[in-house]
């Protein structure tokens, strides 16, 4: 009686029905299935590498922007307390106005002299709306980006 069993794939294996030529065969398989894993781990391992870099790469380019973000809301707010200040000194620069204005009236009537005295801002006036300037579009900098519009 000889040695054989029932190999996976359903065939008879052993001392019996094996051939040099099948043995050689099922090695020869054997051995690129195996070199066949071995690639792919590499490669596995490659693309998680790759990936690992690219989680890097974005965090730090993440940091950056967080950090410029929190540089321009630090400018945002300078610039929003310069014009409340501003907001408070055009309040009370145009009630000044009004003093003065009042007291150039008392004066016209009791003298009889005219006086030039303007009721309103000039509606051309360029210095009190800044946004409306007539500048070309220009780069203006900001923390040392260029920002153009």
């Amino acid at each position: 009686m000889s040695s054989s069993s029932l190999s996976p794939g359903g065939r008879l294996s052993g001392s019996d029905g094996d051939s040099p030529a099948d043995s050689h065969r099922r090695e020869k398989r054997r051995l690129s299935n195996r070199e066949s894993a071995r690639r792919s781990r590499l490669r596995k391992q490659q693309h998680l590498d790759e990936l690992v870099q690219e989680v890097a790469r974005l965090q730090a380019e993440n940091a950056r922007v967080a950090a410029r973000a929190a540089d321009i809301a630090g400018q945002y707010q300078r610039v929003e307390q310069e014009n409340t200040v501003l907001r408070a000194r055009a309040a009370e620069l145009g009630d000044r106005l009004r003093s003065v204005n009042a007291v150039l009236r008392l004066v016209e009537d009791f003298s009889g002299v005219a006086m030039d005295i303007q009721e309103e801002i000039p509606a051309d006036d360029p210095l009190l709306r800044p946004w409306q300037l007539p500048c070309p579009a220009a780069a203006m900098p900001i923390g040392g980006a260029m920002l153009h519009y």
